[in-house]
């Protein structure tokens, strides 16, 4: 078939693949999940775009936005912030 990859297969940094929510996405070599894929990113993105980006993620699951949500949900949120802050950092070495 027409299957040439390209590089850029992933969602645009200005908009989202199917759901939002980022569970069970992709996983980079060692089980981590991928960064890019966490931050809802291209490879492509910019210093700029990753930070803002790791901000809107951030404010997604922010201790405030999620305190009347039940303890489990809480600490789903707490488990993606650290997620999301773990990829911030491999991003900006």
């Amino acid at each position: 078939g027409a299957g040439a990859r390209g590089g850029a297969s992933g969602a645009s940094a200005g908009g989202r693949s199917r759901g939002g929510g980022g569970e069970g996405r992709a996983k980079a070599s060692g089980g981590e999940p991928d960064p890019w894929t966490v931050l809802g990113i291209s490879r492509s993105a910019t210093s700029e775009e990753i930070q803002a980006a790791y901000r809107a993620r951030m404010r997604e699951y922010h201790p405030d936005k999620v305190a009347h949500l039940g303890e489990d949900l809480q600490q789903l949120a707490h488990r993606k912030s650290q997620e999301i802050q773990r990829a911030y950092q491999k991003l900006r070495r």
